[in-house]
């Protein structure tokens, strides 16, 4: 018969042992690594571009805006509209968000990319280890605390140095539970800031159907 003491170290060297030893290293490696990026992000303005359209089921509208995002070295970030275009005709951030169908949103919920821009660094992230990913890679899973339009962040971090790959980010809410597809996917660049931004939504129901698509990706500046 094994000994209490034997019987310890099989258990704590168990798979599942090791895989949460693993994923608290990793955790900290990844935190480690953003607080490096958004200090060296601080102050260096990201400019973002977005195209994309909203289909009511009747009219597509297309729309195009301009965000900025600036990083502070505490971790916080902002993501601010610049200007727009809807069918070409300049908008400003309400008539933006009545044509994306986001008027009755809390207006912090904003743009659903802020969630993802530093979520290591947020206090109002819960972050635990999900486990192995391809390619060395690692999944993290994001949770806000809070109630909020998005319900997690999955991120997939680079398990050696922890520096973040990629981030789906899992919309809430009962708009999202009728959506038969939906999906908002931000790539990172190397360091740390948004690169490509991809989201698109549809809906069918009865005779209502919406759909909307966007493409945001990171330029050096813009008029």
């Amino acid at each position: 018969m094994r000994s209490l003491g034997a019987l310890g170290v099989l258990l704590a060297t168990s798979p599942a042992a090791a895989l949460a030893a693993d994923g608290d290293q990793v955790i900290a490696r990844a935190r480690a690594a953003e607080s490096a990026e958004v200090r060296a992000l601080a102050g260096t303005p990201i400019h973002l571009q977005t195209h994309g359209y909203v289909n009511d089921g009747k009219t597509v509208r297309r729309i195009e805006s301009f965000r900025l995002i600036q990083y502070r070295a505490d971790g916080g970030v902002s993501n601010q509209f610049e200007h727009g275009t809807l069918d070409g005709r300049p908008i400003d951030e309400a008539e933006l968000r009545r044509a994306m169908g986001a008027q009755d949103q809390k207006r912090e919920h904003g743009e659903i990319l802020t969630y993802a821009l530093a979520p290591l660094s947020s206090p109002d992230m819960e972050v635990t280890a999900v486990g192995p990913a391809p390619a060395g890679g690692f999944t993290l899973r994001c949770t806000p605390k809070r109630d909020a339009l998005v319900a997690a962040v999955t991120l997939i971090v680079d398990a050696a140095t922890g520096h973040k790959r990629s981030a789906t980010i899992e919309i809430a809410g009962f708009r999202a539970k009728l959506a038969d597809r939906i999906e908002s996917v931000l790539v990172y660049d190397p360091d740390g800031g948004p690169a490509d931004f991809h989201a698109s939504f549809h809906v069918k129901l009865a005779w209502i159907e919406r759909s909307a698509e966007f493409a945001t990706r990171r330029i050096s500046s813009h008029k």
